[in-house]
């Protein structure tokens, strides 16, 4: 009898449950666990593989574009991804509100790390878009020399900005095989290990998904003054890490900014 969605949640929730017991120290309890969850999987055709993989999940960005979203936007979407353990997706799909074909960006992982990466991604979004739109501005009012339109010195700006950010970004996830929450995380396997699985279970969802080949974006070259305001003004943004029990809450600000 196939099992629907709810039911089959149950189960796998269970059997989550019997794994987890299986790592207790206690060898009689670890051993009835492991029988139990085992038992549950035979009984409904479950692999270990199946129960993994209900952690990965897919979310997508609030914000959307009528077009083809700009490189530098795409960058902030792919450094993100790549930050937080993460595949991400362009998402094109017909938009009822606004009756027309929109782009999203989409956030593919292991729960919870989809999450705080669309977290990361649409907080980072709103800052480069605000500051973009400000540096565009100062170039039409003179306040920025540059051989380009307004329009493509912002470009070039967020897309300095974007670099600037992720160095931060980076920086600010625990990388070390010594950090005391990477270790629980990982139960003591090692942090390669870890990395390896996830991408693995990532590759596993996605394989039975239509997704395209990525596009090749050529090479550009930058206005130079827009390259380092945009790096200047990326070092300014402030990305404080704290983690809540369950999952993980980043905090990003401006300096000088609630």
């Amino acid at each position: 009898m196939e099992l629907n969605p709810q039911e089959l949640e149950r189960i796998i929730r269970k059997i989550k449950r019997c794994l987890a017991l299986s790592q207790s120290a206690n060898e009689n309890e670890a051993a009835t666990a492991m029988r139990h969850a085992q038992a549950l999987m035979r009984e409904h055709r479950l692999t270990e593989v199946d129960v993994r993989l209900s952690d990965v999940g897919e979310v997508e960005s609030s914000a959307s574009r009528p077009t083809r979203r700009p490189i530098w936007d795409r960058n902030l979407s792919g450094v993100v991804a790549a930050v937080f353990g993460c595949n991400t997706l362009r998402f094109k799909h017909w938009c009822k509100t606004t009756n027309r074909v929109v782009e999203r960006a989409t956030f593919v992982g292991v729960t919870p790390a989809q999450h705080v990466a669309l977290y990361a991604y649409e907080a980072l979004l709103a800052k480069v878009t605000l500051a973009r739109k400000e540096y565009a501005a100062g170039v039409r009012a003179g306040h920025h020399r540059s051989a380009y339109s307004p329009e493509t010195a912002a470009d070039h700006f967020a897309v300095a900005w974007v670099s600037s950010v992720h160095r931060k970004l980076h920086a600010l996830v625990p990388r070390g095989e010594s950090d005391p929450l990477l270790e629980q995380a990982s139960q003591g396997r090692s942090l390669v290990a870890v990395e390896a699985q996830d991408k693995a279970l990532i590759e596993q969802y996605l394989s039975d998904k239509e997704v395209g080949k990525a596009r090749k974006s050529s090479a550009i070259e930058l206005d130079l003054n827009a390259q380092i305001a945009g790096m200047l003004a990326g070092s300014k943004v402030d990305l404080n890490a704290g983690i809540a029990t369950g999952g993980q809450d980043l905090r990003i600000t401006a300096r000088g900014q609630a």
